[in-house]
């Protein structure tokens, strides 16, 4: 049964052993990275390929790591946020979409719409939203988290989030759930999920 995996891995070469001992563990078909800090000519793990978002998409922060063997397409998203997309050949066909948002950047119901009108129809994309709300576990709801909901909704996306804690901070040991899976409804289904990493089943 193939895995896809979502890791927010804070670093990618302050962190690359331990990618190296997950991936040894899961046999992930595909990995959806954000905050990856990619330095120039870092090479992947042993075994799989390294997709850097391509077409007019920031580089480094949001790649996808698939396994060698896996047949796949890259999508040349044309978007400005932190993204990479590929269409995958697993059981079944879907496209994997890898998202960061920083906290801090500019974000839009349109920036959004236009990166998941690029998407083929059976999709899903991994994302760190950087985003607060209750419909997804959070303690809290903040404006960004709103506007989420609201795209959601408006889009007929499936939040595929059970509501357990994503993140626990190392400091403060506070939890939050700000890591989420979005799928098209045509896959949702077919989805199981699980924290603190998320994992798809198909």
């Amino acid at each position: 049964m193939d895995t896809v995996v979502k890791l927010n891995i804070r670093g990618f070469r302050s962190n690359f052993e331990e990618l190296k001992l997950l991936l040894n563990r899961s046999q992930s078909a595909v990995v959806a990275l954000q905050e990856c800090r990619l330095g120039e000519g870092q090479l992947p793990p042993l075994g799989y390929t390294l997709l850097l978002p391509r077409g007019g998409s920031p580089g480094g922060e949001a790649p996808l790591l698939i396994r060698n063997g896996t047949r796949f397409s890259e999508i040349g998203l044309k978007t400005g946020l932190h993204a990479a997309a590929a269409t995958i050949s697993l059981e079944k066909t879907l496209t994997v979409c890898s998202l960061y948002l920083p906290p801090n950047s500019p974000l839009s119901k349109l920036s959004l719409a236009e990166l998941f009108e690029q998407l083929p129809k059976h999709f899903l994309v991994l994302v760190d939203f950087n985003a607060h709300s209750p419909a997804w576990g959070d303690s809290r709801r903040d404006g960004r988290g709103r506007m989420l909901e609201e795209f959601t909704t408006e889009n007929d996306l499936i939040i595929l989030n059970s509501g357990d804690q994503t993140f626990v901070h190392s400091a403060y040991h506070s939890t939050s759930a700000i890591d989420l899976a979005v799928a098209s409804p045509s896959i949702a289904a077919e989805c199981s999920w699980a924290a603190a990493i998320t994992f798809l089943y198909f």
